[in-house]
């Protein structure tokens, strides 16, 4: 009895001994810091989303059912995201306190959970950004790259997947990464490439549509021109980051964290590109009546100050100006004889929104 009770003493002395040990080397900054700082900057932009739905819902009541679906659906992983982040940040913050021996047990399920709900969250937008390319493309060139850029997609999703269920069934987190690192690393390089990808075709589709466009249409050509390359740039910026550190060290959670905000930056992304349509098409509409204004005041000053013959030739001019204004295949309008075909508004793509925008859409 004596025996077995001074083993157990020691092995609780042995336990302690390693606690303090650990307790003495362990730097929370890496992991609890980091994990809380990127729960924290998620749920701020997962707030800024859903204030983004509600105006996207009030804003747009006519899209189509599809895409207002697409929209729901988008920001319910964003939510089984956050709930999963908060609860794991929890977890290490508070529910294991001071315990620094956990980050060597075996992967919270709600860590791995919210991998996959991130890798759908991304996946979902992108593939949206890929349907985008392919309608507005302007040639087959376009086309293929949307069609490579889709299957992509589905290699980072089901590398994901695959990843959240080796996790389900490694013994510990150092084993985990030991064993399957490189697969984290592979679908994270995946999805950075996709991101610049679509970043570098909406880019080269706008500049193409620009070099076709009107002078008027040149300014709304640089303002999609200038937001694609901002937020394509800032989550390529992020998941490079985060790829990197990855690479440094997987068993930090500095590049969960990061990877954690990056997943509603294109969420966000999206749905200030779709609530944007309306801003984006009063520039159009100031530009296009700016235009027509502009060309009838030089036609009338040159009424005034020339006589009858060359009065009838300014205005004959402008009539042809405004003619070839209506028929040139500027994005995103329809000339008149489109109009008297298919009931005016804008050419564009209802298969896309179902509001006919064209030129709006192409924003990322």
């Amino acid at each position: 009895m004596s025996n077995s009770t001074a083993a157990a003493a020691a092995a609780a002395a042995a336990a302690a001994e390693e606690l303090a040990g650990a307790l003495a080397a362990f730097n929370p900054n890496p992991t609890i810091g980091a994990l809380l700082v990127g729960t924290l900057g998620s749920l701020t932009l997962w707030g800024i989303s859903t204030a983004q739905v509600y105006v996207y819902f009030e804003r747009f009541p006519n899209d189509y059912i599809y895409l207002k679906t697409f929209v729901f659906i988008v920001w319910s992983t964003e939510l089984a995201h956050s709930i999963c982040s908060s609860y794991i940040t929890y977890f290490y913050a508070v529910t294991n306190y001071g315990d620094p021996l956990v980050f060597l047990d075996k992967i919270p399920p709600t860590l791995t959970l919210t991998v996959i709900f991130g890798a759908a969250s991304a996946s979902l937008v992108q593939a949206f950004y890929a349907f985008r390319i392919w309608t507005l493309a302007p040639n087959r060139l376009f086309k293929a790259a949307s069609v490579l850029i889709w299957t992509a997609i589905l290699v980072f999703f089901g590398g994901s997947t695959a990843a959240t269920a080796l996790s389900f069934k490694a013994v510990d987190i150092p084993i985990y990464d030991n064993q399957y690192s490189w697969l984290l690393i592979f679908v994270t390089a995946l999805n950075v490439m996709d991101d610049c990808a679509i970043s570098i075709c909406m880019v080269s589709m706008l500049v193409y549509t620009r070099k076709r466009s009107m002078k008027n249409t040149t300014i709304l050509m640089d303002k999609l021109i200038e937001w694609t390359i901002e937020t394509g740039m800032l989550t390529a910026i992020i998941g490079t980051i985060g790829l990197i550190l990855l690479i440094h060290n997987p068993s930090d959670f500095i590049w969960i964290a990061l990877q954690f905000i990056k997943s509603r930056l294109f969420s966000n992304a999206l749905l200030a590109s779709l609530n944007s349509r309306t801003t984006l098409r009063n520039l159009a509409s100031s530009q296009t009546t700016g235009g027509m204004m502009s060309a009838g005041m030089r036609g009338l000053q040159s009424q005034s100050n020339g006589g009858g013959v060359q009065s009838e030739l300014n205005i004959a001019m402008t009539r042809v100006t405004l003619q070839q204004y209506d028929d040139i295949e500027t994005p995103g309008y329809r000339s008149p004889r489109e109009r008297e075909r298919f009931g005016g508004g804008l050419r564009g793509s209802r298969d896309v929104y179902g509001d006919d925008d064209k030129t709006t859409g192409m924003a990322m």
